[in-house]
């Protein structure tokens, strides 16, 4: 019952990504230009993202090792990436995320990026809730899907490094967020 459930999340989702504009810019509390809503990579490489986003992207090394045997599980997962511009772990992990996804090769086809609000009365949500039904309490939270269905997702940080949490969660091995400890 829960992995329909999830499927119906997931085609909600992608439903909702391919219909709603994309790369909506508004501010955040604190008056800073925020990102909201179904968004782009190109997004990021504007300013003001880009100021942060692209240091910590060419700043990060990869793990080639661990990222090379990711590559075998790729082709069949697709990603979503719920972030917000405003957080800075969000800053400092999408980057990194994004360098890993590039050496392996992942499609842009085959990551959907949400950002979420940090205003009191919509924090942590997108103007059309992509998150809901997702359970999306921090950021950044990359939920992996295969075929439809939540396989497992990486919350706020990693618990060993992105690419060894990746290859945990792309293989199918026990994986434990640093919160939800019953995954």
């Amino acid at each position: 019952m829960k992995q329909l459930f999830m499927s119906v999340c997931l085609c909600i989702l992608i439903t909702f990504v391919n219909s709603q504009p994309i790369n909506q810019r508004s501010k955040d509390r604190n008056g800073n230009v925020m990102l909201e809503g179904c968004c782009t990579r190109e997004a990021l490489l504007q300013e003001p993202f880009a100021s942060w986003f692209i240091p910590n992207y060419n700043n990060y090394v990869v793990d080639s090792s661990t990222a090379a045997q990711l590559q075998q599980y790729i082709s069949t997962k697709t990603f979503v990436l719920f972030l917000g511009t405003w957080c800075g772990d969000s800053k400092r992990e999408v980057p990194r995320l994004y360098k890993i996804f590039d050496y392996c090769g992942v499609k842009p086809e085959q990551i959907k990026m949400v950002m979420v609000s940090n205003h009191d009365s919509v924090y942590k949500q997108s103007p059309t809730h992509e998150e809901k039904g997702l359970n999306i309490l921090r950021v950044p939270t990359l939920v992996v899907f295969e075929k439809d269905i939540e396989i497992n997702r990486l919350v706020e940080y990693p618990v060993e490094s992105l690419e060894k949490d990746l290859l945990k969660i792309l293989s199918r091995s026990t994986y434990k967020d640093a919160y939800n400890k019953t995954r």
